[in-house]
């Protein structure tokens, strides 16, 4: 092919890119062994980015990869063929890539005794070389490859005898050219492969393999006597026969490779009846077989799931030479037909050596049935007198993830039921995981671990269990483990726990690399100083592994600092000053407030609640207010937020009810909140003066809130627009509660009591249900000492 077509191709094939230099710093030998673990690439801009530093690193790299080819027998090489065909399809529309790749081949060609693997060599060296510069190499067998290839070209249909004759070639890289373009070109007959087998006694043993390789690649079926009577005899090409018999399939085929099973070739013929087309016949071949052939025959009932031969096989699962190869395939050919053969035996044997396999029988037996038709087939066996070693059955039942399985082992209570546990689907397993944690189970400990990862979606949730899972560990090991959990966490809560850690020797480099992927992924603030200084100390620690991929973290975590800026505390403007507003916030402290300071933390100039808490933990103004002008900026970190402020109420009560009201703070564009009632809406005076609804600003983005209280009255606007106006004396007619004394006050929109609602004064209250919140700018303006 002439060079300059090929450099168009490619530059095709490859959308002529323009890369940068690698900068990961990578050897030669892992550039290649990261290649070799994703080919083949799928995904073009995946192949670009992989086989550039490939490309650069050569020629080493090429050399490197040639050096892993095997003989063309050995079938092992697609993986690094197709990397050093990538590097040279990308080489192509480089000169200099070129010419590096280009005297990799050289080398690799000099280094190279295989044929065939020289043969391929040459075969891409000719791809990126001029015709000219083809004749270079030193063992001059290029040019005869290339002008019998030209040759069978020219000849196209014709081209049979010519194969049939190269066939006999002593030489194996001309002989597999040949028979390749034989295939590649349609030319795989009956006739072809009629005169191809005419001299097949005198060809060599590789010769020989190679055509029945080729015969079983094209599924020529009218050879299969040849290699029914090549697998007989045995010997090296009886492997290259039994695997193009696998491939042609058919009764005779077949049967020869059954003949095969427990001798030399054994694992040959089990291969190629493992991937055999069609349905196998094995039940009257096993009940006559023995030895060797008996124990393989089972293994490949398993493997193919003949169920025909279930019947069979049981009858050796008691003791003798096939127990063991008969339990071993049991799973693969039972059905929930012997679901209660399988319990029955699993219960009742003595054999504890075997009980392990019995269960894996009893599983694969009920795997068909619904969890809840497990739940009831295993339940009866562990309810039924007769039955002894129910504890076989827990792991089992805890496997059907139902309900009903958590609450029965719960139940059991001993330490086989709570491992049981330990194997359970269902998020119901944690509470009695962990209540045995705390009575000192690891096991326990670490399933409570992987069950909370696994299944806790809230992330604030998810946090705190495995925090409390890491206060309870007592191996670095355990504790390694969890921290590893928690870098796939990405909250505050998290990176604080993760932080702790990094001053500990054992646990430092774990802790970091936890900090790093928690700094990276949150969307939660964290506080300046601390994330500073822990970052600091990652990096440090990353430093002094010196490798590769802690540089990059160390990179990564240096471009996250630069990012993050100490915030200014933030002052009132002259005008509220001149109106004597007081700031109850000014991002540093929360000095004036009282009450839950943990689920409400100052984090970089802002309020941030970071944890569910109710009613008896909000925060709560330390002075108490009559009238007032109440001003902050709110932003929504995720959807569905729920809060709102207390007004006029006492500290530890529902102030919606026992305070004046309750100001609804809600994300109520949130699905969640598709049947919300009018009267609570962001806003609204719950259950007494309905908002008017607004939509909010995206997630991340500030609003601005105004709530103004005098006397009865209260008005709340939100970035400048009034959405409540109103009286809630008026609103009730005067009915705070029902006038008959019950709890259903028809005068309430929400008709529920509120006796807090005429409070003279009280105080102004943040009221948290959930995280995802940030206040700031947080100011008052006391108009009772305007009066």
């Amino acid at each position: 092919m002439k060079r300059t077509l090929y450099i168009i191709i490619a530059a095709i094939m490859l959308n002529l890119p323009v890369f940068a230099q690698d900068a990961r710093n990578r050897s030669t030998e892992t550039i290649v062994q990261d290649v070799l673990a994703l080919v083949p690439i799928q995904n073009q801009a995946d192949f670009n980015a992989e086989m550039q530093p490939l490309v650069q690193a050569a020629p080493k790299s090429i050399t490197t990869l040639a050096a892993m080819l095997k003989p063309a027998a050995q079938r092992v090489n697609a993986k690094v063929e197709y990397a050093i065909h990538g590097a040279v399809a990308l080489a192509g529309t480089n000169d200099s890539w070129a010419a590096k790749v280009s005297e990799g081949l050289k080398q690799a060609i000099a280094a190279q005794s295989d044929k065939d693997a020289k043969q391929f060599l040459e075969n891409e060296l000719r791809l990126l070389s001029k015709q000219e510069d083809v004749t270079y190499v030193a063992p001059a067998a290029s040019t005869p490859y290339a002008k019998a290839y030209d040759k069978l070209v020219s000849l196209g249909d014709g081209a049979g005898k010519v194969i049939a004759k190269t066939v006999k070639s002593k030489d194996n890289a001309l002989r597999m050219q040949a028979l390749k373009f034989a295939t590649a070109n349609g030319l795989a007959t009956d006739e072809l492969a009629a005169s191809v087998t005419k001299k097949f006694k005198s060809l060599s043993d590789e010769a020989k393999s190679d055509v029945l390789y080729w015969l079983g690649d094209n599924k020529i079926a009218s050879q299969k006597s040849l290699l029914t009577d090549v697998a007989a005899k045995g010997g090296k090409p009886a492997k290259a026969a039994i695997e193009a018999l696998g491939k042609i399939g058919g009764d005779d085929a077949q049967k020869a490779l059954i003949d095969q099973l427990g001798g030399e070739n054994d694992a040959e013929a089990f291969r190629a009846l493992s991937s055999f087309p069609g349905k196998l016949n094995l039940l009257e071949p096993l009940k006559a077989a023995t030895g060797n052939k008996k124990l393989s025959l089972m293994k490949l009932a398993s493997a193919r799931h003949y169920t025909d031969a279930v019947n069979e096989i049981f009858k050796y699962t008691v003791k003798g030479d096939y127990q063991s190869a008969a339990l071993d395939a049991l799973p693969g050919v039972v059905t929930s037909d012997q679901s209660k053969v399988a319990l029955g035996a699993l219960t009742s044997t003595t054999d504890e050596a075997n009980t392990p396999k019995w269960q894996k029988v009893a599983t694969a037996a009920l795997q068909t049935l619904t969890p809840d038709q497990q739940y009831t087939e295993i339940y009866n066996f562990l309810n039924a007198p007769m039955f002894q070693n129910k504890e076989r059955l827990y792991p089992l039942l805890a496997a059907t993830g139902t309900d009903a399985s958590v609450a029965a082992l719960e139940k059991i209570g001993d330490v086989a039921a709570i491992e049981a546990l330990g194997k359970s689907t269902n998020y119901k397993a944690a509470k009695p995981l962990l209540d045995a944690a705390k009575k000192g189970s690891e096991k326990a400990l670490m399933s409570y671990v992987n069950l909370v990862n696994a299944k806790e979606g809230n992330l604030d949730s998810r946090s705190a269990k495995l925090s409390e899972a890491f206060a309870l560990a007592k191996s670095v090991g355990d504790q390694k483990d969890i921290l590893s959990k928690l870098a796939g966490t990405p909250t505050r809560n998290a990176f604080l726990l993760a932080s702790k850690q990094l001053d500990n020797k054992e646990l430092g480099y774990t802790a970091a690399t936890a900090c790093k992927e928690i700094i990276t992924k949150t969307t939660e603030d964290i506080e300046y100083d601390v994330a500073k200084s822990s970052l600091e100390k990652c990096m440090s620690i990353f430093k002094a592994t010196g490798d590769a991929d802690d540089g990059y973290a160390v990179d990564a975590l240096r471009q996250k600092l630069s990012e993050m800026k100490p915030v200014e505390p933030y002052v009132l403007s002259d005008e509220e000053k001149k109106q004597g507003f007081e700031l109850l916030f000014d991002g540093t402290n929360l000095d004036n407030f009282v009450g839950n300071k943990v689920g409400y933390v100052p984090i970089n100039g802002c309020i941030n609640v970071t944890a569910n808490y109710g009613n008896e933990s909000n925060l709560y103004t330390k002075k108490e207010y009559r009238d007032f002008i109440f001003r902050f900026e709110f932003c929504f970190l995720r959807p569905g937020v729920n809060n709102g402020v207390g007004i006029r109420t006492p500290m530890g009560v529902d102030a919606a009810y026992d305070g004046m009201c309750e100001v609804q703070i809600l994300d109520h564009d949130d699905p969640i909140y598709a049947g919300l009632r009018e009267y609570q809406v962001h806003g609204s005076v719950y259950g007494v003066i309905p908002a008017k609804r607004i939509k909010h600003k995206p997630l991340g983005e500030w609003s601005e809130e105004e709530i103004r209280v005098q006397g009865n009255h209260i008005t709340v606007t939100v970035n400048g627009e009034v959405i409540v106006d109103g009286d809630i004396k008026e609103a009730c007619k005067g009915h705070n509660v029902a006038p008959d004394g019950s709890n259903n006050n028809p005068y309430t929109v929400d008709h529920h009591n509120h006796p807090g609602m005429f409070n003279k004064t009280g105080h102004i209250g943040f009221l948290g249900h959930g995280a995802g919140l940030k206040f700031r700018a947080v100011r008052v303006l006391d108009l009772t000492k305007k009066k």
